[in-house]
């Protein structure tokens, strides 16, 4: 007799969240392809879009990664003109990291990809049902977070 689990019921949320990230993330290469990014380069730039002169220590904090995947994500950006970086006045150990017109431009459609997405995953809940299922999805992703913290 087989274990039942998570991955053998189809309305699972396992399954549900990998079929929302595999559903994203063509979702995203098909409308960002003359972007020439991912959705985690978009992450990255969206928290220096919200906050410019963010540290790279910040973001890696920010997206839960490694300070080393940081640095390689901004060498990638930076080769795309997307980023640049300024020594910090206050401690020159620091790089304040900076969106050039090219990535606010590059982020600001990526916002539009994002929205045109929860709009099309969202289509007949109302705004309460939408905000009752944001809140859990943040409960369930903090309590993820968690466990490898």
């Amino acid at each position: 007799m087989r274990k039942d689990s998570v991955f053998n019921q189809e309305d699972s949320y396992l399954n549900s969240w990998y079929n929302i990230t595999k559903g994203f993330g063509e979702f995203f290469k098909e409308k960002s392809a003359n972007l020439k990014i991912n959705p985690a380069e978009a992450m990255f730039l969206s928290k220096i879009y919200y906050k410019d002169g963010i540290s790279q220590r910040e973001i890696a904090h920010k997206l839960i990664v490694s300070e080393a995947n940081i640095t390689k994500t901004f060498k990638k950006l930076e080769e795309k003109e997307l980023v640049y970086k300024t020594v910090d006045k206050e401690n020159n150990a620091r790089r304040n990291l900076h969106l050039t017109e090219k990535g606010i431009e590059t982020f600001e459609e990526c916002i539009d990809i994002f929205g045109e997405f929860d709009v099309i995953t969202f289509e007949g809940y109302s705004a309460e049902e939408k905000g009752r299922m944001e809140k859990q999805l943040k409960e369930i992703s903090d309590k993820s977070l968690k466990i490898i913290k």
